[in-house]
C-alpha cells in the first residue's frame, strides 16, 4: 500500500471513529455511489467474479451491543451483506462480547468452535494462544497465499517485527497514527473560579481534586462536586494498570518496580480518604456513572478514551450541552517522583489478528486478510459510497448527512481492524472531520491539539518500554492470574480500609504474596526473554518516529 498525495488521501468520518482501538483510515476517489471495485489482489476478483460457491470462513467480531435499530445485528446487516457479496470468500460472522472476549474465545476453543480468523486487540492473549498452539506460525501462508497484506509487510519491515512470537509470525498487524487515546480533561472555569493554577504535580493534582470537592466550585451552595476519579492515575507513575506491574529497563535489565505500585496505591488512597472520589467507585467498572457525574456538571477532573473520536466528542458533546458555559482542556499527566509520562495512546505498531490452528482452508482466510487491508475494501467500509454518504472537499470526504452516517456506519468499525491509516495524510484524522464554523467542533479541535501536545512526545515515554515476542508458559501464567487477583484486592482493601490498613502493610502483603506464589520465576523469565531476545524487541521510544506532522 503506497502512501498517498493529499488529493487522495480519505480520512475517517466523524461518524465512523469509534475508538482508539479502532481507528481506521482508506483512500480513494470514488465517482459513484457503487462500491469500491476490489483491487491490489486477484483474490478480490476471483472471490466477486468466479463461477461457483466461494469458499466459507468464519470470522469473530466484537459485539458492542452499538448496532442502531433498523439496521439488524453485528452478523447480519448491511455491511456484512456487502462483505459477502464482495468478498472473494463467504463469511460468517461469529459474535464476540467485546467487554469479555477472550473469557468468550476461551469457552469457544474449548468447544472446539472458535472461528478460523480471530479479531482481538489483546495483546498478551493471542501471544497466549501462539504459546498453546492455538493460532499457526504465518510465515509459510502468507509467502504462498499473500500478494496484498506480503507487500504490505516487506514495505513496513517493523510490523514484519511486531507480529513475531518466538521467531515466527503470527499476527496480523497495522500501521496506525500515534495520537493520544486515553486523556483527563479538568474544568478551567473552575480552576479560575478557585483561583487555582492548572495542577502539575501529583501533590497539586491532590490539592486540586480537594478543593473542587470541598470549595463549590459550580457556586450552587452545596456540597455535591466531586474532584477527581481514579482514571490513568497509574500513568502518573509509569504503571501498567493492565498486569499491575511496572516492568522497566534499569542498566538494560528488564526488572520489576514495586515503588511505583506503591506510588499508585498511595495516591489512590489520598484521593479517596480526602473524599474527591466517589465512595461506590470500585463498583463503577465501565465508568458510566463517572461519565454520568462529569457531563451533569458535578465533577472536576475527567478521564477516557477515544480522544481523537465519536466517544470522546460525543462526550463533550453533552457536557456542554448540559452546561453550556463548562470551559474545559485536556490535563498533561503531571508530574510524580519518577517523572512525567504519557496514558495510553494509539500506538502505531498494532497486531490484532490470528489464524486458528484448526482452520480448515488457511489459503480463503489469507485471501480475505488481502481482500480486507487493499484501500478499496477500506475506503467503502468506512465511508459507504460517495453522493450518498460523503462529498469529495478538498480531496477529502466529507459527510453529507451526519445523522445518516451514524445509523448507517458509526457502528461498522470492528469489521476494519486491518486498516492502515498511518499509511495516509492529514485527511485520516478525526479533527479533519469536524467544521471549524461550528463553535462545538472548533473547541474539540483544539482539544485534540491539547491532547497531542500534551500526551504525544518521546519527553513522556509510555508505561511499557519494551515489546517482547514471548509471553508466559501456562505454568508460569497460572501463577500469575492467581497472584494478580490477590494482589487486586489487597490494593483495593489499602485503598477503602482507611487508617486500619496503611499502604506499608499493603505493600508488604503484596509482595509476600508474589513470593510465596512463585513471583520470582516469573520476573526470571521476562528477564531472561528480554536478554535472550534483544534482536526481536521492539521498543516503544521508537514509536515516536512514526509522530504524524
Amino acid at each position: 500500500m503506497k502512501k498517498q498525495n493529499s488529493k487522495k488521501a480519505v480520512s475517517v468520518t466523524l461518524a465512523l471513529l469509534l475508538s482508539s482501538t479502532a481507528v481506521l483510515a482508506a483512500c480513494s476517489t470514488q465517482d459513484s455511489k457503487q462500491a469500491a471495485p476490489i483491487a491490489g489482489a486477484d483474490s478480490g476478483k476471483e472471490g466477486a467474479q468466479a463461477k461457483g460457491p466461494k469458499p466459507k470462513i468464519t470470522v469473530s467480531v466484537y459485539d458492542r451491543n452499538n448496532v442502531p435499530e433498523g439496521e439488524g445485528t453485528i452478523t447480519n446487516n448491511r455491511w456484512t451483506k456487502w462483505i459477502n457479496e464482495k468478498a472473494p470468500v463467504q463469511v460468517e460472522f461469529i459474535p464476540v462480547p467485546r467487554t469479555t472476549s477472550t473469557e468468550k474465545f476461551n469457552v469457544m476453543f474449548a468447544s472446539g468452535e472458535a472461528p478460523d480468523l480471530i479479531m482481538e486487540f489483546t495483546n498478551s492473549y493471542t501471544k497466549e494462544l501462539a504459546s498453546k498452539g492455538q493460532i499457526i506460525p504465518l510465515d509459510e501462508p502468507i509467502e504462498k497465499y499473500s500478494t496484498t497484506y506480503k507487500k504490505f509487510l516487506k514495505e513496513n519491515p517493523v510490523i514484519q517485527k511486531s507480529t513475531l512470537y518466538n521467531g515466527k509470525t503470527y499476527f496480523f498487524g497495522r500501521l496506525l497514527p500515534f495520537t493520544p487515546n486515553h486523556y483527563l480533561m479538568i474544568r478551567k472555569d473552575w480552576l479560575d473560579k478557585l483561583k487555582l493554577s492548572v495542577p502539575k504535580t501529583t501533590e497539586e493534582y491532590l490539592q486540586t481534586a480537594k478543593a473542587f470537592t470541598e470549595q463549590d466550585p459550580d457556586g450552587n451552595g452545596k456540597k455535591d462536586t466531586l474532584g477527581t476519579t481514579f482514571h490513568d492515575i497509574e500513568f502518573f507513575y509509569q504503571f501498567d494498570p493492565a498486569t499491575l506491574s511496572a516492568y522497566l529497563l534499569q542498566n538494560d535489565q528488564y526488572v520489576r518496580s514495586w515503588d511505583r505500585a506503591k506510588a499508585v496505591i498511595d495516591m489512590k488512597k489520598k484521593l479517596y480518604d480526602a473524599g474527591t472520589v466517589d465512595k461506590d467507585i470500585f463498583a463503577d467498572k465501565t465508568g458510566a456513572k463517572t461519565q454520568q457525574d462529569w457531563v451533569n456538571g458535578k465533577l472536576g477532573i475527567y478521564g477516557s478514551d477515544n480522544l481523537e473520536g465519536v466517544k470522546g466528542y460525543s462526550v463533550f458533546e453533552t457536557l456542554k450541552k448540559n452546561n453550556p458555559s463548562a470551559e474545559v482542556m485536556v490535563l498533561p499527566m503531571p508530574k510524580s517522583e519518577f517523572g512525567q509520562f504519557a496514558p495510553a495512546t494509539s500506538t502505531p505498531i498494532q497486531f490484532n489478528a490470528a489464524i486458528n490452528a484448526t482452520a480448515k482452508n488457511v489459503e480463503a482466510v489469507i485471501k480475505y486478510v488481502d481482500w480486507l487491508v487493499s484501500e478499496e475494501t477500506q475506503n467503502t467500509l468506512m465511508f459507504g459510497f460517495e453522493g450518498e454518504h460523503y462529498k469529495m472537499e478538498n480531496g477529502c470526504p466529507k459527510p453529507i448527512d451526519a445523522a445518516k452516517n451514524k445509523k448507517e456506519l458509526s457502528w461498522n468499525g470492528d469489521y476494519q481492524m486491518l486498516s492502515n491509516t498511518a499509511l495516509l495524510g492529514k485527511c485520516a484524522e478525526f479533527s479533519n472531520q469536524l467544521d471549524p464554523n461550528k463553535p462545538l467542533d472548533k473547541e474539540y479541535m483544539k482539544l485534540i491539539e491539547q491532547g497531542r501536545a500534551a500526551y504525544v512526545s518521546p519527553d513522556r515515554p509510555l508505561h511499557i518500554e519494551v515489546l517482547i515476542p514471548q509471553t508466559l508458559p501456562d505454568d508460569l501464567l497460572v501463577i500469575n492470574n492467581t497472584v494478580k487477583n490477590t494482589i487486586t484486592n489487597i490494593y483495593t482493601k489499602a485503598v477503602v480500609g482507611g487508617s486500619s490498613y496503611t499502604v506499608d502493610q499493603a505493600m508488604k502483603d503484596a509482595m509476600d504474596a508474589w513470593d510465596k506464589a512463585g513471583g520470582k520465576k516469573i520476573d526470571d523469565f521476562y528477564a531472561k526473554s528480554y536478554t535472550e531476545n534483544k534482536k526481536d524487541v521492539v521498543y516503544t521510544k521508537d514509536f515516536y518516529k512514526y509522530m504524524q506532522k
